[in-house]
């Protein structure tokens, strides 16, 4: 039985055959490239990591995501490939020089790298002849519909509540009809990361397939604080090309339509309605019956 396209990493997938001999093409890249080592990093985070990756070492939970994403995605060669986020990593490499697609990363800083080593540098872009477009998440500048993949790995949760919405709706939009956006997300039981179905419903994309929301048994990595367990959530996710009625009542004429997709960008205040509601729905329980009854007659 295949596994659902929406689920949780484990550190036991990672261990598997599937996994690892994709694991050891990108260890083999981030080597090849001299890539950033997360060596250190992945020692204090991801104990289960030690002996598995050469030095330079890419970081740990990308151990799962990436082939997660290579997997999810069904790749064939010449598939239009947008890496949002992209930064130097030997994911988006294996995207070009492996899979064989035309791929476009995208990153807010291009050209150099700053004081968080974030970026793409020159000298990546040299090597790696990748095509970088600088660009945030919540406003990539691409064309609607042009891309037959779109991959976002660890990026949605580092943005703020409204550019991740943002984000999610712009993926949607540069992903084609018919194609696939996979997204990794970190989560933690102790504090909101972030909220995957949220995600999903504010994208207006479907779920591919089936999806486990079920916690793995043993936590995948400790977050940042060193304290608290960390997990990390994969989304496989699809464009329909499905138009629909904007309008709930029957009119004359040629009815509004939209493409589902586009339902979440059409309300524009729903976080200050969602907060307005929960605030004052104590009072729903104190008016009187009367202003709640119906004019419409009661079935017997």
């Amino acid at each position: 039985m295949s596994k659902p396209l929406t689920r949780f990493a484990t550190t036991e997938e990672i261990m598997t055959p599937e996994f690892m001999r994709l694991i050891c093409t990108l260890d083999k890249i981030a080597s090849d490239y001299q890539l950033e080592d997360f060596s250190r990093l992945n020692q204090a985070r991801y104990p289960w990591v030690d002996g598995l990756l050469s030095t330079p070492s890419f970081y740990a939970s990308r151990m799962w995501e990436y082939p997660f994403a290579i997997l999810s995605a069904e790749l064939q060669p010449g598939m239009r490939c947008a890496d949002v986020g992209c930064g130097m990593s030997p994911f988006t490499i294996y995207l070009k020089d492996v899979a064989k697609c035309k791929v476009a990363g995208v990153d807010p800083i291009k050209g150099k790298v700053d004081y968080r080593k974030f970026g793409v540098s020159h000298k990546f872009i040299e090597q790696t002849k990748l095509e970088i477009i600088e660009g945030k998440a919540e406003k990539i500048p691409a064309p609607s519909n042009s891309f037959d993949r779109v991959f976002c790995l660890s990026v949605i949760e580092h943005l703020p509540l409204s550019n991740a919405k943002k984000g999610m709706q712009e993926i949607a939009r540069i992903l084609k009809p018919g194609g696939r956006a996979i997204i990794t997300v970190d989560v933690n039981m102790h504090s909101v990361i972030s909220r995957p179905l949220d995600l999903i419903w504010d994208s207006g994309l479907s779920p591919l397939g089936e999806v486990d929301l079920r916690w793995p048994f043993l936590r995948f990595g400790i977050f940042n604080d060193g304290k608290q367990p960390a997990d990390v959530f994969g989304m496989t996710l699809i464009k329909d090309s499905l138009p629909i009625e904007m309008t709930y009542t029957e009119v004359k004429g040629s009815m509004p339509m939209i493409e589902s997709y586009l339902v979440p960008t059409l309300n524009k205040k729903n976080l200050l309605i969602t907060n307005w509601h929960h605030r004052f729905s104590f009072l729903y329980d104190r008016l009187p019956d009367r202003l709640f009854r119906s004019n419409a007659p009661k079935i017997k």
